[in-house]
């Protein structure tokens, strides 16, 4: 799989997951739309990889947990579970590991509340 490859495999799953345009998708990992398109042409740079693998697996996550075309709102709904924030402010935020956590959480119906 070459590295342009894999970039996409993880960056379209991510913006059409969350309904994000190019420039959202910019802001999520704090880079301009240009780096997203040069990603896409080059590569996902190593420093973001990880990152990108956490925002995929929550997108993942809530494909399968909830309706397709209600998460992008879902998403940039503030939360008291994130600290009044959307989803969205908690990946630029680099919270995306708390995020995955939080989630994962929310749909474990074997634990009690």
């Amino acid at each position: 799989m070459t590295p342009a490859t894999l970039t996409r495999t993880l960056l379209d799953p991510i913006a059409e997951t969350l309904g994000l345009t190019e420039t959202e998708l910019g802001r999520l990992f704090g880079v301009r739309r240009q780096a997203i398109a040069q990603w896409r042409d080059r590569g996902l740079p190593s420093a973001r990889q990880e990152k990108a693998a956490t925002v995929a697996a929550i997108c993942d996550l809530l494909r399968h947990q909830l309706k397709p075309e209600r998460v992008p709102g879902i998403a940039r709904r503030a939360a008291n579970a994130y600290g009044g924030l959307t989803m969205l402010e908690m990946v630029e935020a680099d919270r995306q590991d708390e995020l995955y956590g939080k989630i994962e959480r929310s749909f474990d119906w074997s634990v009690g509340p």
